[in-house]
């Protein structure tokens, strides 16, 4: 056989092999065609903060419902506050007590709430996300450090972590920068509007509270939104009005768009840091 008719076999032959019954159209590695469906790993819908760890958990809320506008220019505007209140035990046997907070966690934790964060909300169910690139600069709230350490605690990173600020810079940016607020208003701000735990929580400690019984703690089902995983108390939201300056003024009742954020039942579980087991209401 001639040359240029062995070479024009060969070449042919590859081709078939390659094309399959794809009509000659065979896939490349790495092409969307070879990828299996949802089976991106490189996805970016994932934050990740300086300590390496993803915020999401700092950062849940608003998942089934609203929109966010992330960027600067953004509409800023706004009409009332959601204050978010996390409950620390829970987050800790979530993730297995793996963080440091949780391995040497601050007693007062076990019957306090700690904050998550303040969020200028609209009625309609949409925010303000990320209105201007100010960034944090922690040295404005040095004063308040013992404060934020107890009150508004991240305990995914020690205090001399490289990423113990990031949950901090986090909600400034997402969250404060839309509030017309500075740096250290904010920040005091959402310490001194901190509601005291009711104490139903602190005395059924690694056990089970009625739903009734913590809402009377929180002024009732219209003024508080209970957000549970796997049955335990997780967080409590709240509303606060906005007033003429924009800054939070007197608790009122949560909008729609806030209220079907709730996801407890008639009993909640209260975690406890030291126990997986817990108990039944007596």
């Amino acid at each position: 056989m001639a040359a240029p008719a062995i070479l024009f076999f060969v070449v042919t032959c590859i081709a078939g092999i390659r094309g399959g019954n794809n009509g000659g159209n065979y896939l490349v590695r790495g092409s969307s065609a070879d990828e299996g469906e949802g089976d991106s790993k490189n996805s970016d819908n994932i934050s990740t903060g300086d300590d390496g760890l993803s915020l999401e958990h700092h950062h849940g809320h608003h998942k089934k419902s609203g929109r966010p506008q992330d960027n600067a220019e953004a509409d800023s505007s706004f009409d009332f506050y959601a204050y978010s209140m996390s409950y620390q035990p829970e987050f800790c046997k979530e993730n297995n007590e793996k963080f440091v907070g949780c391995q040497n966690p601050n007693e007062s934790w076990e019957g306090q709430l700690t904050i998550h964060g303040l969020w200028p909300n609209r009625d309609d169910g949409t925010w303000p996300s990320t209105c201007s690139n100010e960034k944090l600069d922690i040295s404005l709230l040095q004063d308040l450090s013992a404060d934020l350490a107890q009150r508004w605690p991240n305990v995914k990173a020690s205090s001399t972590s490289p990423g113990h600020e990031a949950f901090w810079a986090h909600e400034w940016s997402k969250h404060g920068t839309c509030s017309g607020l500075s740096q250290q208003d904010y920040f005091m701000t959402a310490l001194d509007l901190l509601l005291k735990t009711p104490i139903i929580v602190k005395e059924n400690y690694g056990s089970v509270v009625k739903r009734e019984d913590l809402e009377k703690g929180y002024l009732g089902s219209d003024m508080s939104v209970f957000v549970c995983k796997h049955g335990y108390l997780s967080e409590v939201r709240v509303c606060f009005e906005k007033m003429a300056d924009g800054a939070p003024g007197e608790r009122v009742t949560c909008p729609q768009s806030i209220l079907k954020e709730d996801s407890c039942g008639d009993e909640i579980k209260i975690a406890s840091f030291d126990s997986s087991v817990t108990t039944a209401i007596k």
